[in-house]
């Protein structure tokens, strides 16, 4: 344990150690941050000397030997002097009276001397690193940029984000990412308890002491057709429901499919095309209480009473439950709700409403039908019982 703590901390100095600055490194910030604050921002070691960034040795040569003479600390203060005594002269022209030709004092030409001097010494030590192995350093910084001094070393100035970008981060964070690794857990588990489910339940009647026998495999027989008026009452209901469907499928797309949009839970509804069971069939009973159902093929329906006491069927299969996608996350279903709380809301009440008007009035017709058709038949019913009553009085007369 020792031995493993002391090669921890030994890495740790190691890692800190490699990630520092080097000397050559610190001497490169401080002669930037020297030539930024004499020359102006944005002027770098190349700008100094006067040589392009993609110069060789003897361009860099060059360019510092011309630069070196116009900054050499004799030229300069000559320049300055005369510079002076040339504005001076200039001023006096204006002026009416007698006029001295001073020259500039002692203390403005030393004061120009010493910066000179700092700017040749700086011009030298800017050349040594341009001609000198620092130049790939000062390049790597130049094309990543300088750390700023923070008080106590040079840092990189970090990114400080806004609000919007930290709502906008969270967002797809865990909206995005998140969220759909939580479905993936979700379905998957799905998956699982599903499984198991079926397994169990074929392990139950197949081998097991829970199985129960007694389901008969045969088919209910048919009931026997009913009168005129019922069937005419069911064709009207039919009718009806299928109004009702059909109205319920347009509120469906209008409202942007959201029901037909929802997820499966490997529970299929019956439909045209349901899977019914065949040959020998065992009911079971799950550890929830559930009724299942397994066949001889192996497959498991979940018995289910409605609320008429009719008994339906369901079938489990794992392969009804879809896999979620992208569009399932809170960065798609997000947008789609606001939409559906505020413009959505106002727009689908009133189709609604339209729905709900025109359905009443099909419901209305198809009401209206079989009366009228009651009544009609009513109508010749009463016809040729009065014919009939009438030919019997003529032969009776």
């Amino acid at each position: 344990m020792k031995t493993a703590a002391l090669r921890l901390v030994l890495l740790a100095v190691l890692s800190v150690l490699a990630a520092a600055w080097s000397k050559e490194d610190y001497e490169i910030f401080r002669l930037h941050d020297e030539v930024t604050a004499a020359e102006g921002a944005g002027v770098t070691f190349y700008d100094f000397v006067g040589a392009q960034p993609n110069a060789n040795q003897n361009d860099l040569n060059k360019a510092y030997r011309k630069t070196s003479r116009l900054l050499h600390p004799d030229k300069v203060k000559r320049s300055f002097i005369a510079n002076a005594s040339k504005d001076q002269d200039r001023s006096k022209t204006t002026q009416k009276g007698v006029h001295v030709n001073r020259g500039p004092t002692k203390r403005e030409i030393a004061a120009a001397e010493k910066e000179a001097h700092e700017r040749a010494q700086r011009l030298n030590v800017v050349a040594n690193i341009l001609r000198g192995p620092g130049r790939e350093r000062y390049d790597y910084f130049l094309k990543n940029g300088f750390p700023k001094w923070r008080g106590t070393g040079y840092y990189y100035s970090r990114f400080r984000p806004g609000l919007g970008s930290v709502l906008v981060g969270l967002l797809l964070a865990f909206g995005g990412g998140a969220h759909y690794g939580a479905l993936i857990l979700s379905w998957k588990r799905q998956r699982d308890f599903v499984d198991r489910y079926i397994r169990q339940a074929r392990r139950a009647a197949w081998g097991d002491e829970l199985g129960v026998r007694g389901i008969n495999s045969t088919p209910t027989p048919a009931s026997a057709p009913a009168a005129d008026s019922g069937e005419m009452s069911a064709q009207t209901m039919n009718r009806r429901q299928k109004r009702m469907m059909d109205r319920e499928n347009r509120k469906e797309k209008k409202n942007g499919g959201s029901k037909t949009g929802s997820r499966s839970t490997g529970t299929s509804s019956p439909t045209g095309e349901t899977v019914e069971p065949t040959g020998e069939r065992k009911r079971v009973v799950a550890e929830n209480g559930k009724v299942l159902i397994v066949d001889s093929v192996g497959n498991v329906f979940l018995e289910e009473e409605s609320e008429d006491g009719e008994r339906q069927e369901f079938l489990l299969d794992v392969e009804e439950i879809q896999r979620p996608t992208v569009r399932d996350t809170m960065i798609f279903k997000l947008p789609g709700w606001v939409y559906r709380k505020t413009v959505g809301q106002v727009l689908g009440t009133s189709n609604m409403v339209d729905d709900g008007t025109f359905s009443e009035g099909e419901e209305m017709d198809v009401m209206e039908q079989p009366e009228q058709s009651e009544q009609s038949g009513s109508a010749a019913a009463s016809g040729k019982a009065s014919r009939r009553r009438k030919g019997k009085r003529s032969q009776r007369s």
